[in-house]
């Protein structure tokens, strides 16, 4: 049996290795459109900073690839899938058959259609290259702007930071970490953050960008406007859904899946960021992780129902431990918890005696515990 997997990512590798584990015999070809073996996509930021080289955030070598008998085909874009015939085509006309395909082909970084946002200086982030490009742009530069106070932008807020850059943080919800804070939280997270020497514009709406004289300007619905070297789009992700066109794979957001990580071809699976489980694109490592092990399994024959996985997130910035874990929404029939000193805070979110989201500010050592809470629906009541 051959299985082609599309995507050299988390998703794609965690396919593999689940393969492997079980079968020793099919061949299984990965494809990748990048020039660097599989790497730690959120440790990107730590390579902008300058703190890491690119090997140090390679995480399969070489090595992997001829111990698990797995061809990968690096720069090398997929650019159509024919399900009927079992085939997928290449950028430079090529095609290739399958038995089994597994889609992990990801997502790209959104640039909104803001006028002036594809002026040279403007970035968005998401790969090695993408860094590369931010680096070689803001040597000898003053300020940047990041536009997004969401994880990836406040973890690339500090990377310029570290880079010697100005940095300010452009946010048009009233507060940092919309989806991962509550009000209460985000305040204390972004005190400490301008602790660390970061500005904040918030609540602020980017309407344009020009460039005036060697500098760009940034304008704001509010009719105010910020100067900077150096802008950084961190407006979410979308996925990467133009390789099926023509295909008649089923998608909305991302490609749509069943329980089993099945798309509506029953040969072709789909995981990590390209896929939409039950109306939900997690984009999120952890997640890409379990459905690409999942999708390898069920392509063998395995059978493994997907169930979800629990929405969280870690913030990985000098001095600052944070958490968010699964629902923090206030609302009827919710019981909060909250313990707060200096420099903790801890705040929990309970319906019916289960556990359904926490917010960990300054001490996440009990992250791992309260996440296996949440995933085995404990009753809270009797821990």
């Amino acid at each position: 049996m051959k299985i082609i997997i599309i995507g050299n990512g988390v998703a794609g590798i965690s396919s593999a290795e689940a393969i492997r584990s079980k079968d020793k015999n099919s061949e299984i070809v990965i494809y990748s459109d990048e020039k660097y073996l599989h790497y730690s996509r959120p440790r990107v930021i730590e390579y902008l900073s300058g703190k890491v080289e690119v090997s140090r955030i390679i995480i399969r070598k070489e090595e992997f690839y001829k111990q698990n008998n797995i061809t990968l085909l690096l720069n090398t874009k997929v650019v159509k899938i024919d399900p009927q015939n079992k085939k997928i085509i290449l950028s430079n006309g090529k095609e290739d058959n399958f038995d089994k395909l597994i889609i992990a082909a990801g997502a790209y970084s959104f640039l909104p259609p803001i006028p002036g946002a594809d002026i040279t200086g403007v970035f968005t982030l998401r790969t090695i290259d993408d860094a590369d490009k931010i680096i070689s742009y803001s040597r000898n530069k003053k300020t940047a702007a990041v536009i997004g106070g969401g994880l990836l932008g406040i973890e690339a807020a500090m990377s310029l930071k570290v880079l010697g850059l100005d940095v300010t943080i452009i946010e048009v919800f009233d507060r940092l970490l919309p989806r991962q804070l509550d009000k209460d939280a985000a305040i204390i997270l972004q005190s400490m953050l301008e602790a660390k020497g970061l500005k904040f514009l918030l609540p602020k709406q980017t309407t344009t960008i020009e460039k005036i004289n060697n500098n760009l300007k940034i304008n704001f619905k509010d009719n105010t406007c910020l100067e900077s070297d150096v802008i950084l789009f961190s407006a979410g992700i979308r996925c990467n859904l133009k390789i099926l066109e023509g295909s008649n794979i089923e998608a909305d957001k991302g490609i749509k899946v069943n329980d089993y990580l099945q798309t509506n071809f029953q040969d072709i699976y789909a995981a990590g960021d390209i896929a939409e489980y039950k109306g939900i694109v997690y984009g999120i490592w952890p997640a890409a992780k379990e459905q690409g092990s999942i999708a390898g399994l069920n392509a063998i024959g395995e059978k493994i129902e997907y169930k979800g996985s629990i929405i969280s997130t870690k913030l990985k910035v000098v001095g600052i431990e944070l958490a968010s874990i699964g629902s923090i929404e206030h609302g009827e029939g919710i019981e909060i918890q909250t313990k707060q000193d200096k420099e903790v805070f801890k705040r929990l979110f309970i319906k019916d005696n289960k556990l359904i989201g926490a917010i960990l500010l300054g001490d996440t050592s009990q992250y791992q515990k309260l996440q296996d809470i949440m995933k085995t629906n404990q009753d809270i009541s009797e821990l």
